[in-house]
């Protein structure tokens, strides 16, 4: 049959679900696939008849779910939509090596116009030509079958989903413990199922975000100063963006990536500080509040309970909430903030810089200042630093990462991270210059970031357990000028203990001199 009869011919519907489950399964799959691959070659001694069987059952499966969403008239709409689900996800999961997990959806709701700017590449555009454009066409030609009675149709399609379950469940009979074995052994593997692992992440995040909204939790109420404190104090805390302490100086890089801060004495760094989270979504409103890593497990938790910027507010702090990182606040934690400021126009970060020297010098009283760097978000790292910033070379300037050699990558990754350790030391300098005022800066880094390390790029790619290392272990460091003498003490004995963001929000509480009793002594660092 030539291609000119397959478009003049007439297929039954079902005949077509098959089909293109066997090409979804077939053709967008790779990372699934080579997971398998290597688990048969190391756990199964090279049983390829596993191979095969499991490719006849995921087969089975999607075609199954297909039968039970569509009838004749919506199935090319169903495949068509799935077709275009499955081409994006592989072009993400192959290029970034990520998986389709919780949290990547969890992103992908806060994605601003910059960053989605950041990820349309010339290679996403010739793949999705080759895996969404050019199937949708050959399914839109594909002319089907008319149905010869609805009691017809109805018989052959219950037939149909019938046969499918009994295949199925044989196959689950004979081989099912040991496909559930294959998923348990490496849990990644299920995050790699296209197009189920997207669809399965997106209704999870669906059915977490139809939960009832649960009752607002006052944290702080009983908030006051403490009445010992000598001088009123103003206290910067930075939020960086994708910065990773493995490309510190300060943390031991071999790069000199902290020119600027290592100067500065009364700095206390945090060798071993760890993330709540490893995407921004979840680091953010976690730190911000008392939740815990532990604790914090849904994004909607930040939007019902007090966190530090409100306590602050309420003792009377003069709080700011300035950010550089795309729309909102992370969690909604600036809500309830009466001083909130947006740079969402493809500026650097140093734009931020006159205005917040202007109310460090100009402050009448206490003052909280929160920066949201944009830091070293990924993927245009190239973009995230003035010209004359670039300290090594040559740099990536693509999207698409896997196409930069790792050299200039992490050229242009450390070049960001010189950028951003400029702003803080011009931050300490204002800070500094104000006398009237006891003035302290904490910087930490929300998340980390992976960098082509075991073929991974960027972060949020693999739930929290078992995501690498250099996207969880990210930078802090806290400068203390005047009136923080005593704290610099029992700061520095902590320096290289065990740390994460949980501690963030009661050694603030401290810091900013406000007693409650929802301060907890054992997640403060300077006590």
């Amino acid at each position: 049959m030539n291609v000119k009869n397959i478009f003049s011919h007439y297929f039954s519907y079902h005949w077509i679900i098959f089909l293109f489950s066997v090409i979804l399964v077939g053709f967008y799959n790779d990372v699934f696939w080579l997971k398998i691959y290597s688990y048969v070659e190391n756990d199964k001694k090279g049983d390829y008849f596993f191979v095969a069987f499991l490719f006849v059952a995921y087969v089975l499966i999607v075609a199954l779910a297909i039968e039970l969403l569509s009838v004749r008239l919506i199935a090319k709409w169903i495949i068509g939509i799935l077709i275009v689900i499955a081409g994006v996800s592989q072009y993400y999961m192959k290029s970034l090596d990520i998986t389709i997990n919780n949290m990547v959806m969890e992103s992908l709701l806060h994605t601003n116009l910059t960053e989605i700017r950041d990820f349309l590449t010339l290679g996403l555009f010739w793949f999705l030509i080759a895996y969404v454009i050019l199937p949708i066409c050959l399914l839109y030609f594909i002319k089907l079958k008319p149905y010869a009675s609805f009691f017809h149709a109805s018989c052959k399609k219950l037939g149909i989903i019938i046969l499918y379950i009994a295949i199925i469940g044989g196959l689950y009979f004979y081989k099912g413990g040991d496909i559930i074995f294959a998923f348990k052994s490496s849990k990644v593997i299920i995050y790699t199922t296209n197009p189920i692992a997207p669809i399965r992440s997106s209704v999870h995040l669906i059915l977490d975000l139809l939960k009832p909204l649960p009752h607002f939790v006052y944290v702080g109420m009983d908030a006051r100063l403490k009445p010992t404190r000598l001088h009123p104090e103003i206290f910067v805390l930075v939020i960086g963006e994708s910065a990773r302490a493995a490309n510190f100086s300060l943390d031991g890089y071999d790069r000199n990536t902290n020119p600027y801060m290592e100067k500065l004495d009364s700095l206390v760094n945090f060798t071993n500080f760890y993330s709540c989270g490893v995407i921004t979504a979840i680091s953010i409103p976690c730190m911000l509040t008392n939740y815990t890593h532990q604790t914090y497990k849904s994004r909607n938790q930040a939007l019902y309970i007090d966190n530090i910027l409100d306590i602050a507010q309420r003792v009377g702090y003069e709080t700011y909430w300035i950010s550089n990182n795309g729309g909102g606040c992370m969690g909604d934690v600036c809500a309830r903030i009466k001083n909130v400021k947006y740079y969402n126009d493809g500026r650097l970060d140093g734009a931020m810089l006159e205005e917040i020297e202007d109310l460090i010098k100009n402050a009448k009283k206490d003052s909280f200042i929160v920066l949201n760097l944009h830091g070293s978000h990924g993927a245009s790292y190239y973009e995230r630093y003035p010209k004359n910033f670039e300290f090594f070379s040559p740099v990536c300037r693509q999207k698409e990462l896997q196409k930069c050699s790792h050299e200039s990558l992490v050229n242009a990754y450390d070049n960001s991270i010189i950028y951003t350790d400029y702003l803080l030391y011009q931050i300490v300098q204002a800070l500094d210059k104000n006398k009237k005022f006891s003035s302290a800066m904490w910087y930490l880094s929300d998340h980390g970031e992976s960098l082509g390390e075991y073929g991974q790029y960027m972060h949020g790619g693999l739930p929290y357990a078992i995501s690498p290392d250099v996207q969880k272990h990210i930078p802090s460091m806290i400068w203390l000028g005047k009136g923080f003498e005593a704290d610099y003490k029992k700061l520095i004995i902590n320096k290289d203990k065990l740390l994460n963001q949980d501690y963030l929000f009661h050694t603030l509480l401290d810091l900013l001199d406000i007693q409650t009793k929802d301060y907890q002594k054992g997640l403060d660092i300077a006590n």
